[in-house]
């Protein structure tokens, strides 16, 4: 990968008097954000198309001109996930949540690593966050009731999800899906509490 990641947010000057002056700067210095938002779109256009090593390419001239550019971090993301490359995938998408912290989807994205690499609890955590940003968005609703039966959850909190997105979603397979889950809950025995004398 071509990126460098650039930490310079700010410079001092110490003069002979002691004191310190610090300035913070707006934009690393040499940034082209306006390109780094064509070329990502570019590469959302290629990765739709499943141009993946195009796309990877893309992306990274994205990241050289703007390092801070948080949608090109989430899109590299998709790409190493959809490479398999979980790490890689899920610091991207880590990196992205912090870039764009009120945006939800770099946040599903790390629970789709993480779920990817059997990490449930930590998959659960990130669904719910992106939950709380965007409480009816079927992808989001989809993920977090599928790794919660994953991770072997039949409860009240499943159940609602599988409602919610019963009622929210237009993609006929999750409709599908989500409808045959709720049948077998409702088909399950009841568990009885063990009472002991």
């Amino acid at each position: 990968m071509s990126c460098v990641i650039v930490t310079l947010s700010g410079c001092f000057h110490r003069d002979d008097s002691s004191s310190v002056h610090y300035e913070t700067l707006d934009r690393v210095p040499g940034q082209d954000t306006d390109r780094a938002r064509k070329l990502t779109v570019d590469a959302v256009d290629q990765i739709d198309h499943a141009k993946w090593d195009e796309a990877k390419i893309t992306l990274e001239k994205a990241l050289d001109a703007d390092i801070t550019f948080g949608p090109a971090h989430n899109n590299l993301g998709t790409v190493y996930l959809h490479e398999n490359n979980i790490y890689l995938a899920a610091w991207e998408f880590q990196y992205a949540s912090k870039l764009m912290p009120y945006q939800p989807e770099p946040r599903s994205n790390l629970g789709l690593a993480m779920e990817a690499a059997g990490k449930f609890d930590a998959a659960i955590d990130d669904y719910d966050e992106a939950l709380k940003m965007d409480p009816d968005n079927p992808q989001f609703l989809g993920n977090d009731a599928r790794a919660r039966i994953r991770r072997g959850e039949h409860d009240t909190k499943v159940r609602e999800l599988l409602m919610q997105l019963v009622y929210v979603d237009t993609r006929p397979e999750w409709v599908d899906w989500a409808r045959e889950k709720l049948v077998l809950m409702t088909s399950e025995p009841a568990t009885e509490p063990d009472t002991q004398p």
